[in-house]
């Protein structure tokens, strides 16, 4: 047997492998040997059997802070974790199938004060004389202060160069939720971001259960602004580690219940716009190393997230407004054959009464008098307005910007010349051309309703024993000014907004029906153009309206 007093100056986990080799070759004991070395070592030791604390020596006790009552008897994952699992179980197994003896990992372990002491641990196999695994001994090297602060700075290395050039907003949080719970050794982190119109925290990624190893949350949550511990955050900007969560009121249980959490804020120009969250089912887990860890990753994500959160916001007008018009383009569709058919309908019964008046006035015209007479001609005359309304209706709506046309040049010129000799004025009433008009780019059809509008505005409303109407332009840098001025009733200024309205009539006339401004307003904005009005009671009007070169 091994001198049980014997004390072996070292520390070097591979040094004392050996003396535990030595040791056994020279006791027929291997299993005694084995823990004799191992307690005596200057390095931390445990005995570990059936997943508990068999023994422990002094020095991992000093380490800790424990008592060894306080210590041997708990469970081997109740005092310590792994920071790399799958690493961990991988090398047990072979441990268990004898083709390992021993293999290295680093482990965090409790202390009594709270804090997390990190080491290099050697596991050592434990056998029977059948050369059956009963057990290990976990031998503990402390790694010095900077191991911490060191992994950080791996993760932050790793999560900047995963996120590199990336601008989708979910494929940046992914990485950022996988490669924190890796850093972590948790199975649970969760990115949010803040919606600023709603003020909900909206999951957008969840390295947790919720995702079953896919990017695919299930169950996905929101969490109003100041509600939660993850609410809470969000509104005090202060990150928080919450030590037990079972004593604090704002825990909300999403998937599964865990007792640490920690909550970092992601800040971008003094403003909130994410939360990492991540959470353990152990008390006490999280320490401010890596507290100080998440809020430089937050930092370091903070403007590619932000970018990629407006990335989204666009994307997502974008996406509206392609849906706005469609469904404009769809509405404008059917609003123009429905005033064919509203057209079509509407005028058919009015040529119909107008017909059926006319019969009934000629065939007893002998046996009306003067005053039912005039009540047939008042008939003839809103029948007359009612139809010019309804063509005025069909004009309107069907006024649209035809692609085909839009790049052929029309000499206005022309167009204005020939529609004042084809069109009816008063012999009082004269027009000119001041200036030569332009050739644009656009629709004859338009622009010959545009310029017709306004002419027949013009004469309707002059009262004048000489009328006089005249078409001028003035050449912009950009576009074209043109006006055409009246010396006719003129409008009052508190008009000059109501009158481009559809409907609108300031004075009664048997053929205005308040379409005509309307329509001319419309072809005007259709080629990017602005219309105003000049007018002095009694004085005239002047119409201006510009046209893109």
């Amino acid at each position: 047997m091994v001198n049980q007093k014997k004390h072996y100056q070292t520390t070097d986990l591979d040094d004392i492998l050996d003396l535990m080799q030595k040791e056994v070759r020279k006791s027929e004991d291997d299993y005694n040997a084995l823990i004799q070395v191992a307690l005596n070592s200057s390095s931390g030791a445990l005995i570990i059997k059936n997943d508990h604390i068999f023994e422990a020596n002094s020095v991992i006790l000093n380490l800790l802070g424990f008592t060894k009552s306080e210590f041997v008897g708990h469970k081997e994952n109740e005092v310590s974790f792994i920071t790399n699992d799958r690493k961990h179980k991988d090398s047990f197994k072979l441990l268990q199938q004898r083709e390992l003896d021993s293999f290295e990992v680093i482990k965090g372990f409790y202390k009594k004060n709270g804090d997390i002491l990190w080491a290099k641990t050697k596991i050592i196999a434990l056998r029977n004389p059948d050369k059956q695994l009963i057990g290990h001994i976990s031998i503990v090297d402390t790694l010095n202060q900077n191991y911490t602060e060191n992994l950080g700075i791996d993760t932050l290395n790793t999560i900047a160069k995963s996120i590199l050039g990336k601008e989708d907003i979910y494929d940046i949080a992914w990485d950022i939720a996988f490669h924190i719970a890796t850093y972590l050794d948790t199975n649970d982190c969760v990115i949010y971001v803040l919606d600023e119109t709603s003020q909900n925290l909206e999951q957008i990624a969840a390295y947790t259960n919720k995702s079953q190893g896919k990017k695919n949350i299930l169950n996905k949550i929101t969490i109003p602004l100041g509600q939660g511990i993850v609410g809470s955050v969000a509104k005090s900007g202060i990150s928080e580690v919450i030590h037990d969560t079972s004593k604090d009121v704002r825990y909300i249980i999403d998937d599964d219940i865990r007792l640490s959490e920690i909550t970092v804020p992601i800040k971008r120009d003094g403003k909130i716009i994410g939360i990492i969250d991540a959470e353990h089912e152990r008390k006490n887990y999280f320490n401010r190393h890596q507290i100080r860890t998440l809020e430089s990753i937050a930092s370091l994500v903070a403007l590619q997230l932000k970018s990629a959160l407006n990335l989204r916001k666009l994307k997502e007008a974008q996406d509206r407004n392609i849906d706005l018009l469609e469904k404009l383009e769809k509405q404008n569709t059917e609003l123009q054959e429905y005033a064919h058919v509203v057209s079509h309908d509407l005028k058919s019964p009015l040529r119909s009464i107008s017909a059926l008046a006319t019969w009934i006035k000629l065939d007893n015209y002998d046996h009306f008098g003067d005053t039912s007479l005039q009540y047939f001609a008042d008939l003839e005359s809103t029948l007359e307005t009612m139809e010019n309304l309804i063509s005025n209706i069909l004009e309107y709506s069907s006024i649209r910007i035809d692609d085909q046309k839009i790049d052929t040049f029309v000499d206005l010129h022309k167009l204005v010349e020939e529609l004042i000799r084809v069109m009816y004025r008063p012999e009082n009433i004269s027009i000119q051309i001041l200036n030569r008009l332009p050739k644009v780019k656009g629709d004859s059809i338009k622009f010959q309703q545009l310029f017709q509008n306004l002419l027949s505005n013009s004469i309707k409303f002059n009262n004048k024993e000489l009328g006089i109407i005249t078409i001028d332009v003035k050449q912009r840098p950009s576009f074209y000014e043109f006006s055409v001025k009246d010396n006719g009733i003129g409008i009052e200024e508190k008009y000059f907004n109501k009158i481009f309205k559809i409907f609108q009539s300031l004075k009664y006339d048997k053929t205005s029906t308040g379409v005509g401004l309307s329509i001319v307003k419309k072809i005007v904005e259709i080629y990017k153009g602005e219309i105003w009005v000049e007018s002095e009671i009694e004085k005239g009007t002047t119409f201006f309206f510009t046209i893109k070169k």
